[in-house]
């Protein structure tokens, strides 16, 4: 007998996603809504084309086969299988469509391939560059297409793609010219599938906190708990903080290999200090970041100090046997100011959050809108659940960090002795 071919169903949401003819779309939704079902029937359909090479990537190879493996099986008849390798999670169609598996957690495998059609699917557990450095490339040959879907968790890569689709159907760029917007995106709360029983809802609403409410059932993008920059926030300290080629220069730099961070910030004469520029590097060293440098700054090196991480003094580059900071000072960048050694972790977070919010409620940095990572940084740097220590599993912090350099070592935080004890 032959195996039965699930019939799937939609609602309005999910069809309006699908019908969409926008080239890169994303997909904000909270829990339940239907996310993996927009994935499998965007499958689906691609797949009826001839020769397509489509992708669904998972944030890992487990989580791929466990959402989407079998039931994309049950939903292609068997008859237009003609080859289905279940270790690869591939499956070739007869008409030479091929769709594949994968997970994210190894970049590296998702390398030198030419796709028509990608879904990354959760992609708030995805890291940028996964898309950025190594996704992205394989839709340029084809001009393919990518469906992005995810629940919110703060403000992270999931909402910057998610601002790309709400620049309407054209914007402008900052070479003054008018370009068509290839980004569509939505957001839909869970309530909008009438798959779920209202009283799911309710019952979720009344077990889980608002924020947390918030953000899985509404797909509401939220700040997250723990976070280590907690002064810092969007609607007040992010704005248009441009560069000002008359003032000082001060470059916080972080010497992390994966990436190489630089933060430039300017004091401003009214005391404030504004975060105008920043340099990511991925895969990168300290030559290619003080290049890097020079490229932007050449003309201001007299008013440019660099404020680095002061392990830079003694780590070296083993092809040249020379210190990071060394490397910087034969670039031109030999105004240099840093500690003999790390100061407290806690010293250098607390100067960045008095910053940001001092205990009289007095703001005195901006960051301009253009500095997405360290943004991302201050917003997604957290704790170590129930700790005191950073948690540096995320790859989040070391924007902040180049950030802390140079504000540490300019607005220390003042040590007040106690000389009693007063009860």
């Amino acid at each position: 007998m032959a195996r039965p071919v699930k019939i799937l169903r939609l609602h309005k949401g999910q069809r309006e996603v699908l019908n969409d003819r926008h080239r890169f779309k994303v997909v904000v939704a909270g829990r339940r809504w239907g996310k993996s079902m927009v994935s499998l029937i965007a499958i689906i359909e691609r797949s009826r084309r001839a020769k397509q090479n489509i992708w669904y990537v998972a944030p890992t190879y487990r989580m791929a086969r466990s959402i989407m493996w079998t039931a994309l099986i049950d939903a292609i008849p068997p008859e237009l299988i003609v080859r289905k390798h279940e270790t690869l999670m591939l499956v070739q169609l007869v008409n030479g469509t091929v769709i594949e598996l994968k997970g994210a957690d190894k970049p590296d495998s998702l390398r030198g391939v030419g796709l028509d059609y990608l879904i990354l699917d959760e992609v708030q557990d995805m890291r940028p560059a996964v898309w950025k450095a190594v996704l992205r490339p394989t839709l340029m040959r084809s001009r393919g297409e990518a469906l992005f879907i995810g629940t919110p968790k703060a403000f992270n890569f999931l909402y910057e793609l998610y601002m790309l689709g709400q620049r309407g159907e054209s914007y402008t760029e900052t070479d003054g010219k008018i370009y068509h917007n290839a980004w569509k995106s939505w957001q839909f709360p869970t309530i909008m599938s009438p798959f779920i029983p209202i009283k799911e809802i309710e019952e979720a609403r009344r077990d889980l906190d608002e924020k947390t409410f918030n953000q899985e059932m509404m797909a509401s993008f939220e700040t997250m708990s723990g976070r280590v920059y907690y002064a810092f926030d969007r609607k007040i300290h992010v704005g248009k903080y441009s560069f000002n080629p008359k003032l000082p220069i001060w470059v916080g730099q972080d010497f992390n290999i994966d990436p190489m961070s630089s933060v430039i910030m300017q004091p401003q004469p009214n005391g404030e200090v504004w975060v105008v520029d920043e340099i990511i590097l991925h895969n990168s060293n300290t030559q290619e970041t003080a290049d890097e440098l020079g490229r932007r700054y050449f003309r201001h090196m007299k008013q440019t100090v660099i404020y680095p991480d002061p392990a830079g003094a003694n780590r070296t580059t083993a092809s040249r046997g020379v210190s990071d900071l060394d490397i910087l000072k034969d670039a031109g960048f030999g105004r240099q100011k840093h500690r003999k050694k790390h100061p407290p972790v806690a010293d250098r977070v607390n100067a960045v959050n008095r910053m940001f919010k001092s205990a009289n409620g007095l703001t005195r940095m901006r960051v301009d809108e253009s500095c997405k990572d360290t943004i991302s940084s201050l917003e997604q740097t957290i704790y170590k659940e129930g700790t005191r220590d950073v948690d540096k599993t995320k790859d989040t912090e070391h924007q902040a960090d180049a950030l802390g350099y140079c504000i540490q070592f300019e607005f220390p935080i003042r040590k007040i002795e106690t000389r009693g004890l007063s009860i």
